[in-house]
C-alpha cells in the first residue's frame, strides 16, 4: 500500500473549505490514489456532504477528466466545486495564492484566474469567474455566476449555467464565437469587429442577449 509520503494526492482543510491537490503523475494513477484515500475510515466522516476545490497541478482538465473526478467524489457524497491549475510558486504568487483559486464573497465563491486561457483549456465553476488575462479562441468557461474578463474574450463563455438569466459577461474586448447566459445563446456575427469598441458587457434584456458598454 502506498504511504502518505508517496502519495501524489494531498487533501487538506483550509479556511474556505476542503482542498485537494493533484500531483504531476499520470491521470489514472492519480484517480486511483484519490479513490484509495477516500476509502480510509476517517475520510468518510470528514468529507460527507462537503464541497471541495481541486488544484490540478500543471493541467487544465478535459471534460472527460472532470466527469471522472466528479464521479469518484460523488460516490463518497462529496460535491465538486472549482477546479483550477496550481499557481506557479514564485514569491509573488505565494503571497497571492488564495486569490488564485477562490475568494469568499459572502456565500459565493469567486474563482480568480491570473493568466491567459489557451485553446483547449476548460474552466468549470459553481460561482462567478474573474479572469485577469485573455480567453483565447478554443478556450471555454462554464460558470454558475457572472464572468468578468480583464482582457480579450475570443473563446466560448456560458454564464449563469444553472439557469440564471440575470448573470452577465464582461470583457475588455468582446469577440467570442458564442455567448451563453442562462438558457439564452447568441452567436457573434462573422463581420463583427471589436477594434475601438472598448469594454463591453453582455446581459439578457427582454428575452435575448444584448451587448452594452461596460463601465469598469
Amino acid at each position: 500500500m502506498k504511504s502518505a509520503l508517496d502519495s501524489q494526492v494531498t487533501i487538506r482543510g483550509t479556511r474556505d473549505g476542503v482542498l485537494i491537490l493533484l500531483g504531476e503523475g499520470e491521470w489514472n494513477a492519480l484517480m486511483q490514489d484519490l479513490a484509495q484515500q477516500l476509502l480510509r475510515p476517517n475520510a468518510s466522516a470528514f468529507f460527507r456532504g462537503a464541497r471541495v476545490s481541486v488544484e490540478t497541478g500543471n493541467r487544465f482538465l478535459q471534460e472527460s477528466e472532470r466527469v471522472e473526478l466528479e464521479r469518484i467524489l460523488s460516490a463518497h457524497n462529496i460535491h465538486l466545486g472549482a477546479t483550477m491549475p496550481t499557481v506557479e510558486q514564485t514569491p509573488t504568487a505565494r503571497q497571492e495564492r488564495s486569490e488564485m483559486y477562490t475568494r469568499q464573497n459572502g456565500a459565493t465563491e469567486v474563482l480568480m484566474i491570473r493568466r491567459t486561457l489557451r485553446s483547449g483549456q476548460i474552466i468549470h465553476h459553481e460561482g462567478p469567474v474573474v479572469v485577469y488575462g485573455d480567453v483565447n479562441d478554443g478556450a471555454e468557461i462554464l460558470a454558475a455566476g457572472d464572468v468578468l474578463i480583464f482582457g480579450k474574450l475570443r473563446g466560448v463563455v456560458h454564464a449563469g449555467a444553472r439557469g440564471d438569466d440575470h448573470a452577465t459577461i464582461g470583457a475588455f474586448g468582446l469577440n467570442p464565437p458564442q455567448l451563453r447566459i442562462g438558457n439564452h445563446i447568441a452567436r457573434s456575427p462573422e463581420d463583427k469587429k471589436s477594434k475601438g469598441r472598448g469594454p463591453e458587457m453582455a446581459a439578457v434584456r427582454e428575452g435575448r442577449i444584448v451587448i452594452e458598454p461596460w463601465q469598469v
